[in-house]
């Protein structure tokens, strides 16, 4: 194998991998992450969460505005309250454990590299692309539970890999029987049942479908492996549904798990094949090598891979079918593809390394044409507002250095296929991350939360707070307080006629990118409002002189829109 002195030599991989892949990580993942605020939903949710068990001093069941959450086990709320002790409650502390977690991925797929290919530099390469792919860099960075249990279903096929397909008795390590039913525990404490669905399907597709021999499955321990398994989830489980009286498995498993696999959920629409589409997207830009890996790791096809092809395809199978359909649900997967692809990255210098077919040239192509695209749309389109013309060009220019700068540095060091072509990428990335910090800062500044929570939060501690139209959690995060919500114009008169200190928000107007995309067709009017309620919420504020009234307008991420919304504060 040729040797590379200046950058990712074995030697230096051998010694310094841990702390390569922990630079890189800094570099990618720190960037914005205390800036930008928790977007609803789903981050203020999990970020409160956390906050009011700290506050009730318990350990099983999460509560969100007073209320059971029953959406997700406790894994991700007792490790973000351990980053809320050292850090405090902000919003770095909150995603912490997201980047820690990418992070801690990151070295078991250098480990995974290393078994499969023979190499440090191998396992390094793996950390390498696990890092720099665009759903790793999104859920890295979020206050969500999915990055913890990508991190137990990772380190489950690791020891799978290492009991099931290391002849050598001796070699194997007791250790492995542990951290596979500790990572199958632990992960369902992460995310539930699928954190064993994936592997135990992974095995049948490897056994009956890309490998097709014996196995010897008597090396797992299956029955004592369960005990090791459910040890950690009763502990948690039991105590759980005792306090809940059994609500906990009947919304969290019924409502959360089933529920959400037979019905579609919060108004979206099932779209068949949706994940062939959004996994070439959530890959990039190491997507546009997926069939010239394929092609390299063909050549030499052994268990390890056939494997790793198993665990790939796993949770697509998983969720093909399902009815509430998100891109990062198949997400487990993604480790197997990245260490596969560093597999065959390790094959430079081969004659089947130099078989590399151009797919990555016309790829970058493609994608410099949508970035153009992007940025031409971006400045030429009408947008009213000004502070969300400004958002749209910072997102559009941002956009255009992932797809042009990513796409052409990955194809670049593929086709290169040099140690110090592989930092190209990451350089690339290095400069978005730089890229994110203004942009972050305008999402802080335009935050319709953020905005009305300064105000919010001066109002003395038994102010009754109300939502009418636009009831977002962040409302709950930011201001610390209970919020009564989905009201309408009715219940908010008589909120305000009742005495104390109280304060309501009510949508006053809302532009949705639904309806901005039907005004370049035609079909809309430019310049009007999706929802307008402006005269009933006026009328509303004129009936109660004696209340401030603060107008505030802003970009909800959650509904991707433009809102103005108007906030009504009386102190006493």
């Amino acid at each position: 194998m040729r040797t590379h002195p200046l950058l990712l030599n074995e030697e230096r991989c051998r010694r310094l991998g841990l702390w390569i892949l922990l630079a890189v990580a800094a570099l990618l993942y720190l960037p914005g992450t205390s800036v930008i605020p928790l977007m609803d939903r789903d981050e203020p949710r999990f970020g409160q969460a956390t906050v009011e068990m700290m506050e009730r001093s318990t350990w099983t069941v999460p509560y969100f505005n007073g209320e059971y959450r029953f959406d997700k086990p406790p894994l991700t709320y007792w490790w973000m309250r351990l980053h809320y002790e050292l850090l405090g409650m902000n919003e770095l502390a909150a995603r912490m454990h997201g980047l820690v977690a990418a992070w801690l991925t990151a070295l078991v797929i250098a480990g995974l590299a290393r078994r499969v290919a023979g190499t440090h530099r191998a396992g390094v390469i793996g950390g390498l692309l696990w890092l720099t792919t665009l759903q790793v860099l999104i859920h890295g960075r979020l206050c969500v539970a999915d990055m913890p249990m990508v991190l137990c279903v990772t380190l489950a096929c690791r020891a799978l890999m290492e009991l099931l397909m290391l002849e050598d008795a001796q070699a194997r390590s007791p250790r492995w029987f542990w951290v596979l039913w500790l990572s199958l525990g632990l992960g369902f404490l992460a995310k539930g049942p699928v954190a064993w669905i994936v592997p135990a399907l992974g095995l049948v597709l490897w056994r009956f479908v890309f490998w097709r021999k014996a196995v010897a499955w008597r090396r797992l321990r299956v029955l004592p492996g369960m005990l090791v398994m459910l040890a950690p989830v009763v502990a948690w489980g039991v105590p759980a549904l005792i306090e809940t009286q059994g609500l906990f498995w009947q919304v969290g498993m019924g409502r959360h798990v089933v529920q959400r696999g037979v019905e579609v959920l919060n108004g979206r629409k099932f779209i068949p094949g949706y994940y062939l589409l959004t996994t070439w997207v959530s890959l990039f830009p190491w997507s546009f090598f997926v069939l010239p890996a394929w092609q390299l790791m063909k050549s030499s096809w052994r268990p390890e891979t056939a494997f790793l092809a198993a665990c790939f395809v796993a949770p697509q199978i998983v969720f093909f079918f399902y009815a509430t359909q998100l891109p990062h649900y198949v997400m487990p997967g993604y480790p197997a593809f990245v260490v596969l692809l560093a597999t065959a990255w390790a094959k430079e210098g081969t004659e089947e390394g130099r078989a590399f077919p151009g797919l990555s040239v016309y790829g970058t192509y493609a994608l410099g044409g949508l970035a153009l695209a992007a940025v031409v749309i971006a400045f030429t389109i009408p947008i009213e507002h000004v502070a969300l013309r400004s958002l749209a060009r910072s997102a559009a220019c941002l956009l255009a250095v992932i797809l042009l700068g990513g796409g052409a540095a990955a194809a670049y060091a593929w086709t290169r296929r040099g140690s110090w072509a592989l930092l190209l990428p990451g350089m690339v990335l290095v400069v978005l991350g730089t890229a994110l910090l203004p942009f972050a800062d305008s999402l802080r500044t335009t935050s319709v939360t953020i905005q009305a929570a300064h105000t919010v939060k001066a109002l003395p501690a038994e102010t009754r707070c109300l939502g009418c139209g636009y009831d977002e959690p962040s409302l709950v995060y930011y201001t610390g307080r209970r919020w009564q919500m989905g009201g309408d114009l009715a219940t908010a008169r008589q909120h305000l006629e009742q005495p104390g200190p109280c304060a309501v928000i009510l949508l006053r107007r809302e532009w949705t990118l639904d309806h901005w995309l039907k005004t370049l067709t035609g079909s809309r009017t430019p310049g009007t409002p999706s929802k307008d309620f402006s005269a009933d919420v006026d009328a509303l504020c004129g009936s109660f002189p004696n209340t401030e009234v603060q107008s505030v307008a802003g970009f909800n991420a959650a509904r991707s829109s433009w809102t103005e919304v108007v906030l009504l504060a009386r102190r006493r």
